[in-house]
């Protein structure tokens, strides 16, 4: 049985023994939030080691021209896009509205300026960040670090090697512990429905009908917009092209898995010139996550609503921010999402607890998002592809004397 299908079928089975016992039990709750602390043990060192390979291999001089920075460009835009279209989509539906948790007292802190936040982002202690969770604060030192790397040039090889396999073995880490999610999701579900019922699995569907409508929205308006009208590729010839791409990334929810079979999609079906396919989709499956965005959006807002939290302009402001730091930084395997809602949560200093509401039923989420995900890359592949393309056509158009 594949792993999806076992995830599915915990899902369905802890729902239903919760609404059966109508009740919490505590061993269930312990098992469930060891299977939560087990994701969120990698988070630290994924982020790091992703941040720096994906800004050192960006950065190298024979790719940083036209490719890079109209890519760099597509990633940024589009990932923003995604960020508004979830925020929009939220506050329209307000799937967590009415659940009625109770915020913990140790969240009701004063709120900081966002001058304040903003200063906050800058660590004094790599691994205090790091032993306190405070993610935003690793990606702004990865970030300094790597530009520091790149300064040094050939002598930085070795150190960017290590972070190369530091991100592999996290990679695999997070892989092993993804084989408990059976358990973990049967257990998170179990208890969720025990203690509140059908009401929250009301909430979950309108949850997982947030994220579906936004990764739509984004597909259709998107997606499809720059494919036909700025690349213009049929549509019909474009999604034919990679259904074998969408179809892994279904069944695997990892971007990272799916790269060589949307490599094989991208240069056969659609004749991407290879050195252009290579850089965008290789660097897209680590940076340009927009269907986790629109995860990570819904989910944070999910939880504000359903601890009854109003966010302020500021707090969106940052909401915005630390989003797109964590959809860049989030590794492109099963569970990178949830892993990274931490991120979040404690820059809206939010209880990290309320992931548990949604665990239960990320993979159904996370299986549409994959695909915009995989989708997204390969749309970057052909808008760029079209514009080297106009780009060397005008310059053969132009007299030899304009040339120089």
């Amino acid at each position: 049985m594949k792993p999806w299908i076992k995830v599915v079928l915990a899902l369905f089975l802890g729902s239903i023994f919760g609404l059966i016992t109508q009740q919490s039990f505590p061993f269930l709750e312990k098992v469930g939030q060891v299977f939560i602390d087990l994701l969120k043990m990698t988070v630290g060192l994924i982020v790091f080691s992703s941040i720096v390979t994906g800004i050192c291999h960006i950065s190298c001089p024979h790719k940083l021209k036209r490719i890079g920075l109209r890519s760099l460009v597509f990633f940024i835009v589009t990932t923003m896009i995604a960020i508004f279209n979830s925020i929009c989509v939220c506050y329209w539906i307000r799937p967590g509205e009415g659940l009625g948790m109770i915020l913990p007292k140790v969240s009701q802190s004063s709120s900081m300026s966002m001058i304040d936040q903003i200063f906050a982002l800058f660590p004094s202690n790599l691994f205090a960040s790091l032993a306190s969770g405070n993610i935003l604060q690793v990606i702004v030192f990865a970030t300094f670090f790597s530009c520091a790397l790149l300064m040094v040039k050939e002598k930085g090889a070795p150190v960017l090697q290590f972070f190369e396999s530091l991100l592999e073995v996290m990679i695999r880490l997070t892989q092993i512990v993804m084989r408990f999610a059976p358990v973990g999701v049967f257990a998170l579900m179990a208890c969720s429905t025990g203690q509140m019922g059908w009401d929250l699995l009301e909430k979950l569907i309108l949850y997982l009908g947030c994220n579906y409508l936004a990764c739509t929205l984004q597909l259709v308006f998107v997606y499809s917009f720059t494919v036909y009208f700025l690349a213009r590729i049929s549509l019909i010839t474009f999604y034919r092209a990679m259904k074998d791409a969408i179809v892994y990334g279904l069944s695997t929810c990892s971007s990272s898995a799916t790269l060589p079979i949307s490599l094989e999609c991208v240069k056969k079906n659609l004749n991407i010139p290879k050195e252009i396919a290579g850089f965008v989709l290789s660097i897209g499956s680590t940076i340009n996550m927009n269907g986790a965005a629109i995860g990570q959006i819904s989910c944070a807002l999910f939880i504000a609503q359903a601890y009854g939290v109003e966010l302020t302009f500021s707090s969106l402001i940052l909401l915005i921010v630390s989003t797109f730091l964590s959809a860049v930084g989030a590794a492109g395997i099963p569970g990178a999402s949830i892993m990274m809602m931490s991120i979040i949560l404690n820059a809206l200093e939010l209880p990290v607890e309320g992931i548990l509401l949604v665990a239960g039923i990320d993979r159904l989420r996370e299986m549409f998002s994959t695909v915009i995900n995989v989708l997204g890359d390969a749309v970057a592949a052909v808008y760029v592809a079209k514009k080297e393309e106009e780009s060397v056509e005008l310059t053969q158009e132009f007299p030899a004397f304009l040339k120089g």
